[in-house]
């Protein structure tokens, strides 16, 4: 016994050595493994905003595909490992019996399906709350993984029999020629003559043409999947297979020379963008005049002229989520106003701004293409807000930005990416499905501005921020000409137009669904970018990304465009036609979240305050080393906020004094009963009840508090929370006034004065 145990002492520091170096070894493969693994628990929990939705599968035939491209990357992680277990010995010199291989390899297959397993019960989870939709889900998946396994062993089938067959020669003699005849690892010698050149003298180590054919069968599905629109989770395991593959060629040949593939991928990319087609761009085009009349001072002027209110609505960012509330939001309101006055409030045809960031800029467009309709329905722009741009943007990285990124020096147009990809599934889910007399599509900067100076659609600003510099970048249809330091116009800074679809897209820009994009001229119509062009006020150099990063709400455009109105009106060489001042201004603010925690705000409900724990929360080198980043954090978005309403109160006092009142009525997501977030579960459950069928109960993944989906993807349930708390009007504490009262009195008022 005491023998035994010395012996395993012994062999336990080497047993240890050999583990972390096969794990080295074997890290491409394990980081495959664990994007499979971690991948749907990250988007049970603390990636659900961003990820749950790609597990929103809408019919079994696209969970077969699912399960075939987990199938493809699980294969992909399955033959990559068995290469490197199988030949660490000849080409690294770690010695693992045979015995302890064959196990390996179980492992590896045991941990495949492992994976294979928590996927599928988060995809039926994530789907229709319905035991039938869900089984159905995961047998489609299953189907699918199983004949991505039996595409392995198609590979191993075609590899033996390759073998025995005149192109296996040449694929030997190919090999001869590159030097992997000096290479351990990939050809050995069928004979002790090791240096001749015949092809029939060598053969390829156990595994390297299983691999080889594998890849061609996952290049061969890559080609013909992807050829149609396919579900987000097809796109991420297909690049996943492919990465795999790739990577694990590159370290098994350079591991050996000690040279990290890090190093080897950042020198890559680093040579490859050199090549100004590695780059991303957007469209803009010559500007054919500028209406001098084309003012923020015209528009509200000639409202107030008019007598017609002035209603001006800032839109949060907050990705599909905002586009989809704030939609929902005007939709409603303006019903619920022309509802309770019997038709006298017009909601749509008195706001004169949106200025939107991020998702707000989307859902601002949606709501704004409406008023090409002599009868607008705006609940089309709730309906196309809601509609699914993750599969498409996720397939555009699959093919154009990932070719792009490999390959710049093939790409032809060079406008043509993901973005580009977004912007026409956005176009899409408006013009195809309601046909408007005027495309979305065809929609530009100029066209849209001449709608809001006849005060026929709002006014539109697209908050952006420009990478280099840290500037707010206002894409306006109707641009200011008192601008403040730190911000400018797009038409002053590139003289260019731009097509309203883009612009959104550019105020959406949040790395890394879409890429951060500079601007290159058309000067005929629209067709394919070719060559980088810039615009032809300089700036063409400069990236553009989401207008959160400067400020989220809204608040600082929407301000800026009020008071540069405000003050070429009170001016009188800026107000020739002696237009008036309006008395009353509505501000909607509008934020797709729940209202944040904060002590100076009476509408917050009375809490009792917590109990002091400081004392046993450890604070130790981590929290220090950790905490300067930390606070940086949230720093950014307590000083967004912060800055945003002090501006708010120094401009409202500020107006006060020339007779002019501006209300602010804030809208959040609010829920007061998160219980009631399941109504639509339980509705469903009666349903099911009536016609035979067994409910999900809480299988069904509903919507947490605060788990808002981000990503350009709604499923079902959150469609419904959307219209269901459409306002979170209710009063949170006696303090706290009634929004909607405050907005009726607003429309009363402006009633009585005209």
């Amino acid at each position: 016994m005491m023998e035994r145990i010395k012996n395993a002492l012994a062999e336990g520091p080497r047993a240890a050595a050999s583990t972390i170096h096969y794990l080295y070894l074997a890290r491409i493969p394990f980081l495959g493994w664990l994007t499979l693994f971690v991948l749907p628990l990250f988007a049970r929990w603390a990636g659900r905003p961003l990820v749950l939705g790609a597990y929103d599968l809408a019919s079994g035939g696209e969970a077969f595909f699912v399960g075939i491209a987990y199938g493809l990357a699980g294969g992909s992680v399955y033959f990559t490992a068995h290469v490197i277990t199988n030949l660490c010995s000849k080409r690294f010199r770690l010695v693992i019996d045979p015995i302890v291989q064959s196990r390996i390899d179980k492992v590896w297959a045991g941990a495949i399906i492992v994976a294979f397993f928590v996927n599928i019960l988060v995809a039926a989870a994530a789907s229709k709350p319905i035991y039938s939709y869900s089984g159905q889900i995961a047998g489609a998946m299953v189907l699918g993984m199983l004949i991505a396994f039996a595409g392995a062993l198609v590979a191993r089938e075609i590899s033996f029999r390759l073998a025995k067959n005149p192109t296996y020669r040449g694929l030997v003699w190919l090999g001869i020629k590159i030097g992997l005849r000096k290479q351990k690892g990939y050809l050995r010698p069928v004979s002790a003559d090791v240096e001749t050149d015949n092809p029939a003298k060598w053969e390829y180590e156990d595994g390297q043409i299983r691999a080889v054919c594998y890849t061609f069968i996952v290049i061969v599905a890559y080609c013909v999947i992807t050829g149609k629109q396919v579900a987000p989770l097809v796109a991420l395991m297909l690049l996943v297979s492919l990465w795999v593959l790739v990577l694990v060629g590159v370290t098994f040949f350079w591991d050996r020379y000690r040279l990290p593939v890090l190093l080897i991928l950042v020198v890559y990319f680093w040579l490859a963008g050199f090549s100004l087609k590695a780059d991303h761009y957007y469209r803009v085009w010559t500007r054919l005049r500028f209406d001098p009349e084309l003012t923020p001072g015209e528009i509200v002027g000639r409202a107030a002229k008019e007598h017609r209110p002035v209603v001006v609505v800032a839109a949060a960012g907050g990705g599909i989520q905002s586009a989809a509330w704030t939609t929902s939001v005007l939709d409603q309101l303006g019903r619920r106003l022309k509802a309770d006055s019997g038709g006298a409030y017009d909601l749509p045809r008195s706001i004169r701004l949106i200025s939107g960031v991020s998702g707000g800029s989307v859902g601002g467009m949606f709501y704004a293409e409406n008023f090409n309709e002599a009868q607008p329905d705006f609940s089309h722009s709730f309906q196309a807000a809601c509609s699914s741009a993750l599969g498409p943007t996720i397939r555009g990285l699959l093919r154009q930005d990932l070719w792009r990124a490999l390959m710049p020096f093939l790409v032809t147009d060079i406008c043509n990416d993901r973005g580009r990809v977004l912007e026409r599934q956005w176009c899409k889910s408006f013009d195809n499905k309601f046909k408007p007399t005027a495309k979305l599509a065809e929609a530009t900067l100029s066209a849209w501005g001449a709608d809001a100076l006849l005060l026929k659609r709002p006014a539109l600003i697209f908050n952006s921020t420009i990478v280099e510099t840290g500037q707010r970048l206002a894409i306006s249809t109707v641009p200011i000409t008192h601008g403040l330091i730190g911000e400018t116009e797009f038409t002053q800074r590139y003289c260019a137009e731009i097509s309203i679809s883009t612009a959104a897209r550019l105020s959406a820009t949040f790395p890394f669904v879409t890429p951060t994009g500079r601007p290159t001229m058309l000067n005929t119509n629209l067709s394919a970018c070719s060559t980088e062009s810039p615009p032809p006020c300089g700036g063409g150099d400069q990236h553009l990304v989401d207008g959160g990063y400067y400020e989220n709400s809204g608040l600082v455009g929407a301000i800026e465009w009020i008071d540069d109105a405000l003050t070429d009106l009170t001016n009188p060489a800026k107000n020739p036609k002696q237009y008036p001042l309006p008395r009353d201004i509505l501000l909607l603010a509008i934020d797709a979240f729940e209202r944040p925690t904060d002590p100076e705000d009476p509408c917050q409900p009375t809490q009792t305050a917590p109990a002091d724990k400081s004392a046993e929360v450890a604070h130790g080198v981590i929290y220090n080393l950790a905490s300067p980043l930390h606070a940086v954090m949230n720093v950014r978005g307590t000083g967004q906020k912060s800055f945003a309403r002090r501006l708010l109160r120094m401009f409202q006092a500020r107006w006060a004094w020339q007779g002019v009142n501006i209300r602010d009525v804030k809208i959040f997501f609010e829920v007061e009963d998160p219980t009631n977030r399941e109504e639509h579960v339980q509705a469903s459950q009666k349903t099911q009840a009536l016609v035979g069928k067994k409910p999900a109960g809480r299988f069904y993944i509903g919507l947490d508090p605060g788990k808002e989906p981000l990503s350009w993807h709604l499923r079902p349930n959150e469609i419904e929370e959307l219209k269901k708390q459409w306002v979170g009007f209710n009063t949170a504490s006696e303090n706290c006034p009634d929004n909607y009262q405050a907005i009726l009195d607003f429309f009363k008022t402006e009633l009585a004065n005209q």
